[in-house]
Protein backbone atom coordinates (compact mmCIF):
# COMPACT_ATOMS: atom_id res chain seq x y z
CA UNK A 1 0.00 0.00 0.00
CA UNK A 2 1.02 3.52 -0.67
CA UNK A 3 1.76 5.75 1.90
CA UNK A 4 0.67 9.53 2.04
CA UNK A 5 2.65 12.09 4.47
CA UNK A 6 0.65 14.58 5.61
CA UNK A 7 1.72 17.81 7.96
CA UNK A 8 4.64 15.36 8.66
CA UNK A 9 2.44 12.32 10.27
CA UNK A 10 2.07 9.28 7.80
CA UNK A 11 -1.49 7.65 6.88
CA UNK A 12 -1.78 4.48 4.83
CA UNK A 13 -3.76 4.80 2.11
CA UNK A 14 -6.67 1.97 1.66
CA UNK A 15 -7.85 0.51 -1.72
CA UNK A 16 -11.60 1.24 -2.06
CA UNK A 17 -13.84 -1.71 -1.56
CA UNK A 18 -15.49 -2.44 -4.97
CA UNK A 19 -19.50 -3.55 -3.94
CA UNK A 20 -21.19 -6.37 -6.17
CA UNK A 21 -23.59 -4.30 -8.31
CA UNK A 22 -26.29 -5.98 -9.94
CA UNK A 23 -28.00 -2.96 -11.33
CA UNK A 24 -25.66 -0.73 -14.55
CA UNK A 25 -24.72 1.94 -11.72
CA UNK A 26 -25.34 1.76 -7.71
CA UNK A 27 -27.57 4.98 -7.25
CA UNK A 28 -27.19 7.01 -4.47
CA UNK A 29 -30.01 10.05 -3.57
CA UNK A 30 -30.84 12.72 -1.34
CA UNK A 31 -34.29 12.03 -2.21
CA UNK A 32 -36.88 11.87 0.87
CA UNK A 33 -38.51 8.77 -0.02
CA UNK A 34 -37.22 5.68 -2.02
CA UNK A 35 -38.75 3.05 -4.45
CA UNK A 36 -40.35 0.80 -1.77
CA UNK A 37 -42.42 3.98 -0.85
CA UNK A 38 -46.06 3.42 -0.82
CA UNK A 39 -46.67 6.82 -1.31
CA UNK A 40 -44.63 7.96 -4.48
CA UNK A 41 -46.72 8.02 -7.46
CA UNK A 42 -45.96 5.70 -10.41
CA UNK A 43 -44.82 8.03 -12.09
CA UNK A 44 -42.20 8.70 -9.66
CA UNK A 45 -41.32 5.10 -9.10
CA UNK A 46 -40.77 4.81 -12.82
CA UNK A 47 -38.51 7.67 -13.09
CA UNK A 48 -36.19 6.29 -10.15
CA UNK A 49 -36.14 2.80 -11.84
CA UNK A 50 -34.56 4.62 -14.92
CA UNK A 51 -31.94 6.83 -13.28
CA UNK A 52 -28.27 5.24 -14.30
CA UNK A 53 -30.11 3.46 -17.72
CA UNK A 54 -29.55 4.28 -21.11
CA UNK A 55 -32.08 7.14 -22.69
CA UNK A 56 -32.14 8.01 -26.40
CA UNK A 57 -34.03 10.76 -26.57
CA UNK A 58 -34.81 11.78 -30.21
CA UNK A 59 -35.20 16.05 -30.34
CA UNK A 60 -36.81 18.08 -32.90
CA UNK A 61 -34.37 19.33 -34.96
CA UNK A 62 -33.58 15.74 -35.66
CA UNK A 63 -30.66 14.71 -33.79
CA UNK A 64 -30.72 11.72 -31.39
CA UNK A 65 -28.77 11.52 -28.11
CA UNK A 66 -27.58 8.70 -26.07
CA UNK A 67 -26.30 9.08 -22.57
CA UNK A 68 -26.96 8.03 -19.07
CA UNK A 69 -30.01 9.39 -17.28
CA UNK A 70 -29.01 11.84 -13.81
CA UNK A 71 -32.01 13.13 -13.56
CA UNK A 72 -35.17 15.93 -15.12
CA UNK A 73 -37.48 18.67 -13.54
CA UNK A 74 -41.27 19.33 -13.88
CA UNK A 75 -40.58 20.95 -16.93
CA UNK A 76 -39.42 17.79 -18.54
CA UNK A 77 -35.82 18.80 -18.97
CA UNK A 78 -33.44 15.97 -18.52
CA UNK A 79 -29.69 16.19 -17.94
CA UNK A 80 -27.52 12.73 -19.66
CA UNK A 81 -24.06 11.81 -18.45
CA UNK A 82 -21.59 10.11 -21.04
CA UNK A 83 -24.15 11.62 -23.76
CA UNK A 84 -22.98 11.17 -27.79
CA UNK A 85 -25.17 13.06 -30.46
CA UNK A 86 -25.79 11.32 -33.31
CA UNK A 87 -26.46 13.48 -36.68
CA UNK A 88 -27.08 11.03 -39.19
CA UNK A 89 -27.88 7.21 -38.86
CA UNK A 90 -24.65 4.92 -39.49
CA UNK A 91 -22.05 8.25 -38.76
CA UNK A 92 -20.18 8.05 -36.12
CA UNK A 93 -21.12 9.90 -33.19
CA UNK A 94 -20.06 13.45 -31.48
CA UNK A 95 -19.28 12.95 -27.58
CA UNK A 96 -20.24 15.33 -25.57
CA UNK A 97 -20.17 14.47 -22.21
CA UNK A 98 -22.86 15.99 -19.51
CA UNK A 99 -26.02 17.48 -21.48
CA UNK A 100 -28.86 18.97 -20.68
CA UNK A 101 -32.09 18.23 -22.66
CA UNK A 102 -34.63 20.96 -22.69
CA UNK A 103 -38.19 19.10 -22.14
CA UNK A 104 -39.70 21.60 -25.00
CA UNK A 105 -37.46 19.57 -27.44
CA UNK A 106 -37.91 16.35 -26.62
CA UNK A 107 -39.86 14.18 -29.67
CA UNK A 108 -39.20 10.56 -28.11
CA UNK A 109 -37.76 9.10 -25.57
CA UNK A 110 -36.33 5.19 -25.22
CA UNK A 111 -35.30 3.62 -22.03
CA UNK A 112 -32.86 0.90 -22.82
CA UNK A 113 -33.51 -1.71 -20.61
CA UNK A 114 -31.08 -4.60 -20.26
CA UNK A 115 -31.43 -8.14 -22.00
CA UNK A 116 -32.04 -10.43 -19.21
CA UNK A 117 -30.07 -13.31 -21.46
CA UNK A 118 -27.41 -11.19 -22.00
CA UNK A 119 -23.80 -12.78 -21.47
CA UNK A 120 -22.47 -9.52 -21.20
CA UNK A 121 -24.63 -8.29 -18.03
CA UNK A 122 -22.21 -8.28 -14.32
CA UNK A 123 -23.55 -11.31 -12.10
Amino acid sequence: MAELSISGQQMQMQSPVRPSISEPFRITTNAPHQMNDDSLTPGRKKLQKWLGRVLRIVITDGRVLVGFFNCTDRDANIVLSMCAEYLVEGQEPRLLGNVMVPGKHIVSLNVDEPDPHSTLLVQ
